[in-house]
């Protein structure tokens, strides 16, 4: 049993950003415990080897400090010396692994520049399955390995969950060494790439940034496979313009989700989307478009999001230009197929020492559809986070409006089902999203650490 004043649970960006900010606000190292796997800082977002798993924005929007926005750009000048892909007209878009390198590196110097080499600062590679309350105050973790953390205050920092299967999987259960390859569940790490053939067919279900920087790593093997590519809306996101942004519009008073379209459609110039003016329009309505968010009912939300959602995860997430050239490439040499179309179930089958997939889709155009292939990739992103799900229906925590993560407030206090603020139970990161707003690029997630962090030291001191 360990007992510790704060316990951040999570070790990807949030974790690591949320760490550098409680210690710059004066808590000590010796006082955070971080329970997470793999190195702090990388996560399921910059955790990948692969060279071909690009950022998909410029290096001067990944920033931990908002007055030292050039900070990766400054140490990737220095530390980055194998990556002539990562230069564009557009900016540089560096590999995802560097950014996770370049976190690692702040978070060794802040941790040294604290002077507690004796007291430093715990990290547990594990995974918290279990947070309760104890009857005397406080927080106990339950940890994969069954180790047991009391702390007073937790900071749940666990990003993006490993994406789960979106359909159902029938057939007989592959017992071969070479499921996990053939079928792959979580691409994150790109470690699946050194096993496939270069002939092999494959589907990749998805088709956002995480489909993208899987074509970008075929292409760059020379892949020679047909690749089907199943996207919900049958086209890839735009690249990245060169776009400036300037000064946000007015919104509307008494926000409401009839005024929020009306203000997209009227603010968003005639021109195509891939034109850097419309992209400059488009950044400037996210200026403000959290206040808009934050003031609306729930209902509202889903009513919102229900129009303008397919929107906005278009535009908002948009790929770096190094990979929308290799989508094309592939698509000109005849290997990549986008298909506007939604799979339905996937068919396994055992003919002696190998195994065949069947793929059944909803085709937009044809309508059933089959395909015949011989691995299947899961780049779709959507995941579960199963300790979220818990403090729901443990009744610690209240749902947001989609049911997707942990209601939080302004502060980043979970709300519990009366509808209090638990002053002792923190969210950062992505799942704070559904009340919040737009808060899923890594400057937001850092700004509001630096606003947790900032109230905190002040609490425990």
């Amino acid at each position: 049993m360990t007992d510790q004043k704060i316990l951040v649970i999570g070790s990807g960006f949030a974790a690591a950003a949320n760490l550098i900010h409680l210690v710059e606000a004066g808590i000590k190292p010796s006082q955070i415990t971080i329970v997470g796997p793999g190195q702090l800082g990388t996560g399921n977002a910059y955790g990948c080897d692969d060279d071909d798993f690009r950022l998909n924005v410029r290096a001067n929007l990944m920033w931990i400090w908002p007055d030292r926005r050039d900070d990766f750009g400054n140490w990737a000048k220095t530390h980055i010396k194998d990556d002539k892909d990562a230069m564009h007209r557009s900016g540089m878009f560096y590999r995802r692994r560097d950014f996770g390198r370049y976190v690692a590196s702040r978070v060794d110097a802040v941790l040294a520049g604290a002077d507690e080499q004796d007291n430093p600062i715990i990290h547990y590679p594990q995974i918290v399955t279990n947070l309760s309350r104890m009857d005397q105050g406080g927080w106990q973790a339950e940890c994969s390995d069954g180790r047991l953390i009391k702390a007073d205050l937790v900071l749940l920092a666990t990003g993006n969950p490993p994406p789960q299967w979106p359909c159902s999987i029938h057939g007989e259960k592959l017992q071969l060494t070479e499921l996990e390859n053939r079928l792959v569940q979580n691409p994150w790490d790109g470690q699946w790439l050194d096993h496939l053939p270069a002939q092999s067919r494959l589907a990749i279900i998805g088709g956002g940034l995480t489909a993208l920087d899987a074509v970008n790593a075929l292409a760059r093997r020379d892949h020679q496979g047909s690749v089907f590519l199943l996207a919900p809306h049958g086209s890839l996101p735009p690249e990245q313009a060169d776009w400036v942004k300037q000064a946000p519009p007015s919104w509307p008073e008494a926000p409401r989700p009839s005024k929020i379209l009306r203000q997209f459609r009227g603010y968003l110039p005639d021109l195509p989307p891939e034109d850097p003016v419309w992209q400059q329009a488009f950044e400037e309505l996210r200026i403000d478009i959290n206040q808009q968010w934050q003031a609306l009912s729930d209902l509202d939300r889903r009513r919102l999001m229900r129009r303008l959602g397919w929107l906005w995860s278009r535009y908002r997430y948009r790929s770096a230009p190094q990979t929308i050239a290799a989508a094309n490439w592939l698509q000109q040499t005849g290997i990549l197929e986008i298909c506007h179309a939604r799979l339905v179930a996937i068919h396994l089958k055992v003919a002696g020492d190998d195994a065949s997939l069947r793929l059944d889709l909803h085709d937009a155009k044809t309508g059933a559809r089959h395909l015949a292939v011989d691995h299947v990739i899961n780049c779709t992103g959507v995941g579960h986070d199963p300790l979220l799900a818990n403090l729901v229906a443990d009744g610690i925590g209240l749902p947001d409006a989609f049911g997707q993560g942990l209601r939080v407030n302004h502060q980043n206090e979970v709300i519990d089902p009366k509808g209090q603020a638990i002053a002792t139970l923190l969210l950062v990161g992505p799942a704070m999203a559904s009340s919040l707003g737009d808060v899923f690029a890594a400057s937001e997630i850092s700004l509001a650490g630096m606003r947790v962090a900032a109230r905190l030291a002040n609490q425990i001191f």
